[in-house]
C-alpha cells in the first residue's frame, strides 16, 4: 500500500475510533489509543498492558473489525457525511438564489434528520 492510501486507511480508523471507540472495552481503547495516537509498537503495547504481543495484535484487529461492524449496523458516519453534503449544497443553492434547490435540500435534510 502506498503512503496516501496508508494515511487514508489510518484517517478512517481514527473516524471510526472516534465516534464508536467508547463502545470498546477499556483494554481495547487502551491498545488502539496507543496504536493510533502514540504510534507504539506491539511489543511496546504488550509491556505496557502486561499482555503478548499476540495479544495486542488480536485485540487490535478485533477492536478493528468491531468498530467497522457498528458503523455497517449504526451508520453514524456515513449519515454524518450525507448530512455534511446536504448541508453543502444548501448553502450553494441559497448563495445562488436557487429558491426551488432550497426547498429541495430543505426536504431532503428534514427527512435525513427525521428518519
Amino acid at each position: 500500500m502506498h503512503k496516501p492510501e496508508k494515511l487514508k486507511e489510518l484517517g478512517k480508523k481514527l473516524l471510526l475510533f472516534d465516534v464508536y471507540g467508547g463502545l470498546l472495552t477499556e483494554k481495547q481503547q487502551q491498545a488502539l489509543a496507543l496504536t493510533y495516537n502514540d504510534d507504539y509498537s506491539l511489543g511496546e503495547i504488550a509491556a505496557l498492558l502486561h499482555i503478548s504481543r499476540q495479544a495486542v495484535f488480536d485485540s487490535i484487529r478485533r477492536s478493528e473489525e468491531l468498530l467497522q461492524s457498528y458503523e455497517v449496523k449504526l451508520g453514524l458516519i456515513a449519515r454524518n457525511r450525507r448530512e455534511q453534503q446536504l448541508i453543502e449544497r444548501l448553502k450553494l443553492a441559497e448563495q445562488n438564489a436557487d429558491w426551488l434547490e432550497v426547498a429541495a435540500v430543505r426536504q431532503a435534510l428534514s427527512q435525513e434528520l427525521y428518519d
